[in-house]
């Protein structure tokens, strides 16, 4: 993520990236409050499986993410200079950023709904089960989302492409964030990011507190996630909370009726109600979810032709 180059700031730039940006008192109350939305994911991913509530909450978080690293490309480009690389490297820099959380917010999409068509099929099928259809659904195969799509998160964010300057820093700790939002959606949905690595430069300009304590909470969610889902480097399959629990009831209901269906039809009765309930559970659950992907979807959208429409304005299109 983010190939573009930040360039150099003059010295009058860079003070008043210190005064405006990094040190304004809603800056920094803005920044304790996304430190305290990571700490509150941290806390229940680790009590807790990654449920569908959560994976909600993380989409919330990435939407004020993002909203505040447009504001901030915005802000600065606002200021009156006749630096046109820098410009362009601003435009390039959310263009690309952009366009990846969209790309996420598709394949997210694309894989709640390939769920939702997968319980739909279980749920009619058990609904009238019955001897015939028995072996049918016992047979029935899991969805599996191995698609071979580019991998669209960069963990390790070239920290070459940050300047010393509070500006860059504070920028580069929101794109960090973003990466790690990004990569925990795609693990929970099944998509294969197994080569990701996240790195994250130690080295921050502003002394803050307020941003070094975000930052800290970034790696902490980091290091906790990868402590939970990865085993001797290697990461386990994974699911949000709502998918697994309904997998396994239909497991649990498959091998019941391997064993024939008129074996224990009240056993059989009593599995088919487990899994319908936990249908309307993660339907009730996606809904949310897919709601708040749209959001961040349009927003993403709205964000970028502004920047476009700003940049037009200003060369006189």
């Amino acid at each position: 993520m983010g190939r573009a180059l930040m360039a150099c700031l003059s010295p009058f730039h860079q003070r008043k990236c210190i005064c405006h940006v990094t040190n304004s008192e809603s800056t920094m109350a803005l920044f304790a409050s996304f430190t305290n939305e990571i700490k509150n994911l941290q806390l229940s991913l680790s009590k807790n499986s990654s449920t569908l509530h959560w994976c909600t909450q993380a989409m919330t978080l990435l939407k004020k993410l993002h909203s505040e690293f447009l504001l901030i490309i915005l802000e600065k480009s606002k200021v009156p200079f006749t630096w046109t690389s820098v410009i362009n490297d601003f435009l390039n820099l959310y263009m690309n950023e952009s366009l990846n959380i969209m790309e996420l917010c598709n394949m997210l999409k694309s894989s709640s709904s390939k769920i939702n068509l997968y319980h739909l099929r279980v749920g009619a099928t058990i609904k009238n089960l019955n001897n015939y259809q028995a072996e049918a659904f016992a047979n029935m195969q899991s969805i599996l989302q191995r698609d071979n799509k580019r991998n669209i998160i960069h963990g390790g964010l070239n920290n070459q492409e940050m300047q010393r300057d509070c500006y860059s820093s504070l920028i580069y700790t929101i794109r960090v964030a973003m990466s790690l939002l990004s990569f925990i959606f795609l693990s929970v949905f099944l998509y294969p990011t197994n080569n990701y690595k996240l790195e994250v430069d130690r080295i921050i300009c502003c002394n803050s507190s307020p941003i070094k304590s975000f930052r800290e909470s970034v790696d902490e969610l980091a290091t906790d996630f990868q402590r939970k889902y990865y085993k001797d480097g290697q990461r386990r399959v994974m699911g949000f909370y709502e998918y697994e629990e309904m997998e396994k009831a239909i497991m649990q209901a498959k091998e019941k009726l391997k064993r024939g269906y008129g074996e224990d039809e009240e056993e059989i009765k009593r599995k088919k109600d487990v899994i319908l309930q936990k249908s309307v559970t993660l339907k009730a659950g996606l809904e949310k979810f897919e709601s708040q992907v749209n959001q961040v979807f349009e927003e993403v959208l709205k964000g970028r032709n502004k920047l476009l429409h700003m940049v037009g304005k200003s060369n006189g299109i």
